[in-house]
């Protein structure tokens, strides 16, 4: 009779999990997760590296549909760097962010990626895109790059990685 609980316990967690996966399905959504902001220390994820100095993210959600619309809430995504002096605590001069969504994984590459949106002075943003994703997206993440002097460079918030 002991082997019957681990297989109810096994049968139970796979229900579980089958439930769980056909919600995501139903609400359109392919993933929701937090974001991180990066470590500073050049993790590449799809190619793109990580930001050079250590930020902070007070608070961040990411949420990717099936249909390629991603929204993305930001709050408090600022320097959490000493070696800024002055700036720490502010976006210094990211002035706006751009989503791009990576398939495949951390070693995958950028799919697509949205037009940049202002980052308010205190690192809030929201930013609701359509993005055009090919057929199979495995294993999406989602990065929040930066826009700085005009260009859009490194990453500095994620999804998991």
């Amino acid at each position: 009779m002991g082997r019957f609980v681990p297989l109810a316990a096994v049968a139970a967690v796979a229900l579980g999990m089958s439930v769980a996966a056909s919600h995501a399905r139903a609400d359109g959504a392919m993933m929701k997760s937090s974001l991180i902001a990066c470590p500073s220390d050049k993790t590449v994820i799809g190619g793109v590296h990580a930001c050079g100095k250590i930020w902070a993210l007070h608070e961040g959600e990411a949420e990717l549909g099936q249909d390629g619309r991603v929204h993305v809430e930001l709050h408090g995504l600022v320097l959490n760097d000493p070696t800024t002096e002055k700036y720490n605590g502010s976006p210094d001069g990211v002035d706006a962010v751009a989503v791009a969504v990576v398939c495949g994984g951390t070693s995958g590459s950028v799919a697509a990626q949205a037009e940049p949106v202002l980052l308010s002075h205190k690192g809030d943003a929201t930013i609701d895109a359509k993005l055009t994703l090919p057929a199979h997206c495995f294993a999406p993440a989602i990065l929040v790059r930066e826009r700085y002097e005009g260009k859009i460079g490194g990453w500095l918030a994620a999804t998991g990685f």
